[in-house]
């Protein structure tokens, strides 16, 4: 099909509103969706395992080789080219491009270039909008869950700053729509409770697809306040530690990542739902960007959303973290480890992890 009849749907994210379901189903369906004339791009550089990052990664100076979790191997013109041969191959009349990134790691000069580079098609640009407060939490946890050891004073601090985009929806909408056309833009309100697959599907003309194919992706169980506090305790245990850190960089974090996960479950099954609960000032100050994004979006878009939900201000949540909460998680998980786990049963990667963290779990205990 010639390119000027083919329609690219940029699936932007934002972080945290279901992309990792949306790219799970199109990744599982991507054979079926090819006969109903809808392509999923997986067999070019610009995929890797369930999403487009590779392309993102292209367009972003590489200051961060350390980033696993965004990288490309290939120039940014390599991957546009490596990218268009699949879509020209395929015979298609839509392409769905997703990855959370573009909206995240994107500022004009970027969203600019992808623009040029696509502007043989007719390209339509997809974001979910979600609560503020609910979002800035979901994604400290996950920021946690990847090794960082700030608090969530301090990562509200770092995303509620005048230059940072990431809690400023109409900021990063507005980028968006200049490049690419304002009626191109879609947006739509996230809403943890329904189904984020056929929210999106149906906001592509697409929606007859979601009961036509399969999904067996179960959504992701959050993490309460205080198993991503004893994460955090353990991640600063971890930061300085370099007896049993591996000298290949990959090999470290996929250990690390490894690591993080059988805690995570532990820690998950031992805890009892305790809230967040964000400093008075930060509050306000992601209160007031809430504000203004509402009321931009009601008259640029005519949303009527509040973004600020009622469930996402907790009555009951406590003033601040007790250390001796997750301490006392971190005693019963060591305690667990050692009773239930062998030295046997693992290789040498997996052993030198288990006697790191059994290590710094008793230093903490110590304290």
């Amino acid at each position: 099909m010639h390119s000027s009849r083919i329609k690219i749907i940029f699936h932007i994210g934002l972080e945290k509103t279901g992309t990792t379901s949306f790219q799970r189903f199109c990744t599982r369906n991507a054979r079926r969706l090819i006969q109903h004339k809808v392509l999923y791009p997986k067999r070019s550089s610009a995929f890797y395992a369930l999403n487009h990052a590779p392309l993102t990664a292209s367009y972003l100076p590489s200051e961060r080789p350390d980033d696993f979790y965004l990288r490309s191997t290939i120039t940014n013109s390599e991957m546009v080219k490596s990218l268009k041969r699949e879509i020209e191959a395929s015979s298609v009349a839509k392409v769905i491009i997703s990855s959370e990134h573009l909206s995240s790691r994107f500022r004009a000069p970027q969203i600019e270039k992808l623009a040029e580079d696509f502007n043989e098609y007719e390209c339509q640009i997809v974001i979910a909008l979600r609560d503020h407060l609910s979002r800035l939490f979901s994604s400290y946890s996950t920021r946690v869950m990847s090794g960082s050891d700030q608090t969530l004073n301090e990562y509200a601090e770092m995303v509620l700053k005048p230059d940072n985009l990431y809690m400023r929806y109409a900021d990063t909408i507005r980028m968006w729509e200049e490049a690419f056309g304002r009626d191109n833009v879609i947006v739509f309100d996230y809403n943890e409770e329904s189904d984020v697959i056929s929210s999106i599907l149906s906001k592509i003309a697409l929606l007859h697809l979601r009961t036509e194919l399969t999904d067996d992706h179960k959504c992701n169980a959050s993490l309460d306040a205080t198993v991503i506090e004893a994460l955090r305790l353990i991640n600063i245990a971890n930061l300085n530690e370099s007896a049993y850190r591996s000298k290949i960089a990959y090999l470290e974090f996929i250990k690390l990542q490894y690591v993080r996960s059988v805690l995570r479950k532990k820690l998950q099954a031992l805890s009892h739902g305790s809230h967040w609960r964000l400093s008075e000032p930060y509050r306000d100050q992601l209160l007031d960007i809430a504000e203004a994004d509402t009321l931009w979006l009601a008259k640029s878009h005519a949303m009527t959303v509040s973004l600020i939900k009622p469930r996402s201000l907790p009555e009951a949540a406590p003033d601040e973290f007790q250390d001796a909460v997750a301490k006392l998680l971190a005693k019963i998980l060591t305690q667990t480890i050692c009773d239930r786990w062998t030295l046997y049963r693992f290789n040498m990667f997996s052993r030198a992890a288990l006697f790191l963290v059994l290590e710094k779990l008793r230093n903490i205990r110590r304290r």
